[in-house]
């Protein structure tokens, strides 16, 4: 018999034990969620949190709380009897209106109120939401629009005013991310060669794979510096393509001496020795 005992299992127990360890992790991903970035950013840059991305933790917030009202729902049903007797008189035994439960309805209706008229407090943390939320936000990585991951090729190429959809493609081209088609979304063509949009669109500006500054604004010395090149060879290289140039102008201006986009200039330079 008391093996048996020992054998059976404890619904109560489960119930209540599956309460708390919900309500631990719903309490955890909530907290993670109130400080995570608007998804225009955290999309665009590729954000995470100790390896999750916010639509990961956004998942598993849902799911804790799923679990925790349906555990809620079990354990009211276990404990009903407690549960009623917190709405009636100890001493006559029969519903009144006891201070307890009074004053728990009375902060909830405060805490409704004052969140939807929004007065401080209550506006206060959300504004102090707010601002961390969009303190994530770096005008480096800023897209051209909201939620440009979700574009094709040609589609965010056109929000750019300075550079074409052919550049575009030739500048990833020179970084070795072949577009097949240039009607690929871009969010899925960055998860492809296992990038961040945010950086996928740096490459195709004509920036450089690690994030540094844009191509154009570079001084041939800086460039040359990037990618190991010498100087004194690049000159050589770019004059003998007919272009003008010194080590400590700019990339964009040698660019526009003659007339072109400086993607050509990261042609003429990339080009191997003969």
């Amino acid at each position: 018999m008391e093996t048996n005992a020992k054998k059976r299992f404890h619904w109560r127990s489960f119930v209540s034990v599956l309460t708390a360890f919900s309500f631990i992790g719903l309490t955890f991903t909530g907290i993670i969620l109130f400080f995570v970035p608007p998804g225009r950013i955290a999309n665009w840059t590729g954000w995470t949190l100790l390896a999750l991305t916010k639509d990961q933790w956004i998942a598993l917030h849902d799911w804790f709380a799923v679990i925790f009202v349906v555990t809620a729902v079990f354990h009211l049903y276990f404990n009903l009897k407690p549960f009623i007797s917190y709405f009636k008189s100890k001493a006559t035994k029969i519903f009144s209106l006891r201070p307890e439960w009074a004053m728990a309805l009375f902060i909830c209706v405060v805490v409704c109120v004052g969140a939807i008229v929004n007065i401080v407090p209550f506006s206060t943390l959300l504004a102090w939401n707010e601002s961390i939320k969009y303190s994530w936000d770096s005008p480096l990585q800023q897209a051209p629009i909201p939620h440009a991951e979700l574009l094709t090729v040609t589609e965010l190429a056109q929000q750019v005013s300075d550079v074409d959809l052919e550049t575009m493609l030739a500048n990833l081209k020179m970084q070795g991310i072949e577009v097949k088609s240039p009607d690929v979304v871009v969010g899925e063509l960055a998860q492809s060669v296992n990038m961040t949009p945010a950086q996928l669109y740096q490459i195709a500006l004509g920036q450089s794979r690690t994030g540094g500054r844009r191509f154009g604004r570079m001084t041939l010395k800086q460039y040359c510096e990037q990618i190991n090149l010498d100087v004194d060879e690049a000159v050589k290289k770019l004059k003998d393509a007919g272009f003008t140039a010194k080590p400590e102008i700019t990339i964009r201006n040698i660019a526009d001496s003659a007339g072109v986009h400086p993607s050509e200039i990261r042609t003429v330079l990339n080009q191997p020795n003969p």
